[in-house]
């Protein structure tokens, strides 16, 4: 399978810790690292953004090496779902379903 770029629809960083998380904060249903940026329209790490951590957690999360989950269908449905519960067989469900709209 080939390898697509990350797009920062935040499927894994939402549904499941990363170890650096994980190393960081300890078992959380939701990585407290991740946030949504508005002005990108995408979620992004604090981890990997911060100036004096972030180049090792870049390493150690493979930053650049593409998406962990390329089929995952929030990569074509790319929006901020801080206010939805997310779970992992919510992950699999149509936009449709999870939508906070109308």
């Amino acid at each position: 399978m080939e390898t697509k770029a990350c797009v920062g629809c935040g499927w894994c960083c939402l549904t499941d810790q990363c170890m650096e998380s994980h190393r960081k904060h300890g078992y959380m249903p939701r990585c407290p690292e991740v946030f949504w940026d508005p002005f990108q329209q995408r979620y992004q790490c604090s981890m990997m953004l911060d100036p004096v951590q972030g180049l090792a957690s870049r390493k150690a999360l493979l930053q650049g090496k593409g998406c962990c989950a390329p089929l995952n269908p929030w990569r074509d449905d790319v929006r901020n779902r801080d206010h939805q519960p997310i779970s992992p067989w919510e992950a699999t469900e149509s936009p449709e379903k999870t939508s906070t709209k109308g």
